[in-house]
C-alpha cells in the first residue's frame, strides 16, 4: 500500500528586513511598554512590603526589573515608606548590575530617616566603588543628621569637590548642619557667601539663632532681610516671635503684628499663638487677648498662652477666670495649664482651690511629671501645707533640683529647719547636685534652727564644693544667721567684706538682729547706711527708736523721731 501522501509546508528563513519580524518585534515593544506601564501602576498604589514583593517577582519574571527606572522604584518604596524594609533595600541594590545615582540617594536618605547616619556615610562610601558620583540630593541626606562637627565639614570639603557647595539647597542643609553642631561662625559664614538667599535661607539662619538663644542675633538677621526686601514666610515669621519672646523686644514684635495683617497671615494658628506668646513675654498681655479675641478656633495653647501669660502679669485673678472660661468652651486643661494656675495659687495664699486643682487633676488623669510634680510641692509648701507637700514629694517617681529645692524651701519657710536639712542632705545622697536657690532655703534653715556653724558650713561650700558663686541673698541669709545667733561684730564685718553693696534686706535684717540683741551702735551705723540709701525710708528711724526706747534712751528717741518727721 503506498503511503499516504504527506504534505509539508516551506517557512522561508525571516531575514531582518522581513516585514513580518518587524510587526513581531513591535508588538513585543508595545506589550513591553504597556506591562512596564502597568507596572509602575501597581507600584504607585503599592502600600505593604507583601504587595511589594509581588510586584518584584513579577517584574523579575518579564525582565522589567533590569530597567534602572523601575528598580530603583523598588528600592525606593523600600527604603523611604514606613511600611518598606531598608534591608530589602539593599538586596535589590546588590541585584542592579547598572545602579543611578537616584538609587544610591534613595537608600541614603533611608538611612538617615531611621537615625543610621554610620550606615548612610558606609554606603556614601560604597557607591564610589560602584563609580557613581553624588549629585545635589546626595549631600542634604548626610548633612541634616549630622551632629559630628568635624565631620561636618569633611562632608562640606566633598560637596566643594564636586562643585557642589554652592548649591542653595545644599547650603541651605549645610547652615542647619552647622546650627546643629553648635557652630554658628560657620552657618554664617555659608549663610553671607550665598549668592541666592532664598526665603528659607532666612529662616534657616534666623531660626539657628533662635535655636542657640542669641535672640539679638535673629533680629539682625530679620532687620537685615527687611532692607533687602525679602518677603517673610510664615516660618521665618515664627522664628522671629520666638527671638522677639526671649529678647523682650516690643518693638520688632509689633513689625511683625504689621506684616502678618499685611500679608493675610492672620489665619495662621501657629503665627497667632507665637504672637501671643511674645506679646505675653513683653507685658502686653492686653494686646495677647486681642490676638485671641478675633483666632477663630480656639486650641488649648492658646488659652495656655493667655493664662500663663496672666500669671506671668501677676494677675492671677484674671487667670483663674480665664481657666473657668475655658472649662465653659469644653475643653480640659493639661500639665501646662496646671502648672499656671497652681502657680497663682502659690502668689495668692488660695489653698484650698489650690487642693480643689490637684484633685481635678487627679480627676482627668492628667499626668503629674516633674514640673506639675514640683508646682504642687511649691503650692502646699508656700501655702502652709507642708504635710501635703511633703506626701506629694514623696510619691513623686522622679525629682530635679526644683522638686528638692520647692520642698527644703517651703520647709524652712514654716520653721521647720531641722526638716529641711535632712531633705538637703538626701538630696546629695541621691546625687542632685543644688543649685542657688536651694542654697537660699538650706541658709534660712539653718538660721530658724539656730545652726551657725553648719550655715557657714555650707556657705563656704557653695564656691569650693559646687563653684557657685554666692548672691547678695545669700550674703543676707549668712548676714541673718550671725545676727540671730547675736555674732553682731561677726555680721557687721561681713556686710563690709560683700562683694557687692548691701541693699535693704540685708541691712534691715542686720538692723533687726541688732534690736534684738540691743546692741545700739551697731544699730546707728547700720540705720545710717541704710538712710543713705534709701533716704525715704521711714521703717529705719522707726527700728532706730525702738531700739534706743528699749534701752532706756529716750531723749535719743525722741530725736531720731524729730529727724523722722523732718525728713517726711
Amino acid at each position: 500500500m503506498a503511503a499516504p501522501l504527506s504534505l509539508h509546508r516551506h517557512t522561508p528563513a525571516l531575514s531582518s528586513d522581513n516585514p513580518l519580524l518587524r510587526t513581531t518585534n513591535n508588538n513585543n515593544n508595545i506589550n513591553r511598554k504597556v506591562q512596564l506601564r502597568q507596572c509602575l501602576v501597581s507600584l504607585e498604589k503599592c502600600s505593604t512590603m507583601s504587595e511589594l514583593e509581588q510586584i518584584h517577582a513579577q517584574m523579575l519574571r518579564t525582565g522589567l526589573f533590569f530597567d534602572p527606572y523601575t528598580a530603583s522604584k523598588i528600592v525606593a518604596f523600600s527604603a523611604l515608606q514606613d511600611s518598606g524594609s531598608l534591608y530589602y533595600a539593599r538586596l535589590v541594590f546588590s541585584q542592579i548590575s547598572n545602579p543611578t545615582i537616584y538609587t544610591c540617594n534613595s537608600i541614603i536618605r533611608g538611612c538617615t530617616n531611621k537615625n543610621l547616619h554610620h550606615e548612610a556615610l558606609l554606603f556614601y562610601k560604597e557607591m564610589f566603588v560602584q563609580g557613581l558620583v553624588p549629585d545635589r540630593f546626595t549631600f542634604p541626606s548626610l548633612f541634616k543628621p549630622c551632629a559630628d562637627l568635624s565631620e561636618g565639614k569633611q562632608l562640606h570639603c566633598q560637596a566643594t569637590k564636586f562643585g557642589l557647595a554652592s548649591d542653595s539647597y545644599i547650603q541651605n542643609t549645610l547652615m542647619t548642619m552647622y546650627s546643629s553642631c553648635g557652630c554658628l561662625i560657620s552657618a554664617e559664614r555659608v549663610f553671607f557667601k550665598m549668592n541666592d538667599k532664598s526665603v528659607v535661607s532666612w529662616a534657616t539662619m534666623i531660626g539657628a539663632f533662635v535655636q542657640w538663644d542669641q535672640p539679638d542675633e535673629a533680629i539682625k538677621i530679620f532687620e537685615r532681610m527687611e532692607r533687602d526686601n525679602v518677603k517673610p514666610n510664615e516660618v521665618t515669621l515664627v522664628n522671629v516671635l520666638s527671638a522677639c519672646a526671649r529678647a523682650r523686644n516690643l518693638g520688632t514684635v509689633k513689625r511683625v503684628h504689621e506684616c502678618v495683617d499685611e500679608n493675610g497671615f492672620g489665619y495662621h494658628v501657629v503665627l497667632n499663638t507665637a504672637l501671643m506668646d511674645a506679646y505675653c513675654k513683653c507685658s502686653c498681655v492686653s494686646l495677647a487677648r486681642d490676638i485671641f479675641e478675633r483666632v477663630p478656633e480656639k486650641n488649648l495653647y492658646c488659652w495656655n498662652i493667655l493664662i500663663k501669660g496672666y500669671v506671668e502679669d501677676s494677675d492671677y485673678e484674671e487667670a483663674l477666670l480665664h481657666f473657668r472660661e475655658m472649662q465653659y468652651k469644653g475643653l480640659t486643661g493639661d500639665k501646662v495649664t496646671m502648672v499656671s494656675l497652681l502657680l497663682a495659687c502659690t502668689h495668692l495664699g488660695a489653698l484650698e482651690l489650690g487642693m480643689w486643682l490637684h484633685s481635678y487633676i487627679i480627676k482627668e488623669n492628667i499626668e503629674v511629671d516633674v514640673a506639675l510634680g514640683t508646682a504642687l510641692v511649691d503650692m502646699y509648701a508656700k501655702c502652709g501645707s507642708i504635710v501635703n507637700a511633703s506626701r506629694v514629694f514623696e510619691e513623686l517617681p522622679d525629682k530635679d533640683v526644683m522638686t528638692w529645692t520647692a520642698l527644703i524651701v517651703g520647709l524652712a519657710m514654716c520653721g521647720q529647719g531641722n526638716k529641711a536639712l535632712e531633705y538637703f542632705n538626701e538630696m546629695q545622697i541621691g546625687g542632685v547636685k543644688p543649685d542657688a536657690i536651694t542654697f537660699v532655703g538650706v541658709l534660712v534653715a539653718c538660721s530658724h534652727a539656730g545652726l551657725v556653724d553648719e550655715g557657714i558650713s555650707h556657705f563656704n561650700s557653695m564656691s569650693e564644693k559646687y563653684g557657685i558663686q554666692p548672691s547678695i541673698e545669700h550674703y543676707g541669709c549668712l548676714v541673718d544667721i550671725l545676727g540671730r545667733a547675736g555674732g553682731i561684730a561677726e555680721a557687721e564685718w561681713l556686710i563690709r567684706k560683700m562683694p557687692m553693696a548691701p541693699d535693704h534686706f540685708v541691712l534691715g535684717g542686720f538692723l533687726g538682729a541688732c534690736r534684738i540683741h540691743g546692741n545700739l551702735e551697731a544699730a546707728k551705723r547700720a540705720a545710717q547706711q541704710l538712710l543713705e540709701l534709701y533716704p525715704d525710708n521711714g521703717g529705719s528711724y522707726v527700728i532706730l527708736s525702738n531700739i534706743c526706747s528699749s534701752s532706756r534712751k529716750w531723749e535719743k528717741a525722741k530725736r531720731i523721731r524729730e529727724l523722722m518727721a523732718e525728713r517726711t
